[in-house]
């Protein structure tokens, strides 16, 4: 199966004579994963320090760590030989903004353990599309990814759009669609994001499936490793947005 990746296309012209062997695996791609997971949590352990002990520059620290994750995302994913360090950057940042969202959470609700919640359940979903990837209930093809392609597209255009009307609104259209706990329609949104996280783990699956059985360089291990983390934590940030909401209606 053709993959539309197109850091994935180059994977057949680089191994074609290589051994398979001494290629990726999927016990390289694990370590690699529990290592950036690993990485996020330090981040996110950092992030409460420097809350606690120097809250006048935690800010700062808070704004810097948005633009590194997001830089360093960007060159992990598109330079597989950097994917490694920058990988390894992202979730160091990353970890930090995780744990500024974690702990307003967590303010905002001191009664309930949300993110304790929030962690099971992403973990879960996690599982759960493993197994029917796994199982083949859910097959990656090129027009599924394709699908996917046109609903990530779909979604940026659709929320730059909300954002810059709402500059004209007051944040009239933004708040209805995002910001309103009772409406039907918010939850609605809330599950369909982490519905569309979910299926983009699955094309990290069907890579990590790709470039094992093409015996791929263990560099791609990083990459496939980086996506999986990635989708992970949106998906915990979108599973955490959906119990506060849940939990502000029942209030």
């Amino acid at each position: 199966m053709q993959n539309t990746n197109p850091i994935f296309k180059k994977v057949n012209e680089e191994t074609k004579d290589q051994p398979i062997a001494y290629g990726a695996s999927y016990l390289g791609i694990s370590l690699k994963t529990l290592l950036f997971l690993a990485l996020l949590l330090v981040g996110a352990l950092g992030s409460f320090f420097l809350l606690a002990n120097y809250p006048t520059i935690y800010v700062g620290v808070l704004i810097g760590s948005l633009f590194t994750a997001f830089i360093a995302v960007m060159i992990a994913s598109f330079v597989p030989r950097l994917a490694a360090p920058f990988g390894a950057v992202y979730s160091l940042s990353e970890g930090v903004i995780l744990g500024m969202i974690t702990l307003i959470y967590m303010a905002a609700f001191p009664e309930f353990n949300i993110v304790g919640l929030a962690a099971l359940i992403t973990i879960g979903i996690f599982a759960g599309m493993l197994v029917l990837y796994s199982t083949k209930l859910i097959v990656v093809t090129s027009r599924f990814r394709r699908i996917m392609l046109g609903i990530s597209f779909g979604l940026l255009f659709s929320i730059i759009t909300v954002s810059l009307v709402g500059l004209f609104d007051g944040g009239q259209m933004y708040y209805v669609l995002f910001g309103d706990v009772n409406s039907p329609l918010v939850l609605f949104i809330s599950l369909l994001f982490i519905a569309y996280g979910a299926f983009v783990l699955v094309m990290h699956f069907d890579e990590a499936r790709q470039v094992v059985s093409q015996g791929a360089d263990k560099k791609y291990e990083w990459i496939v490793a980086l996506g999986l983390v990635v989708s992970t934590v949106y998906i915990f940030i979108q599973v955490l947005r959906l119990l506060a909401i849940l939990l502000s209606r029942r209030d």
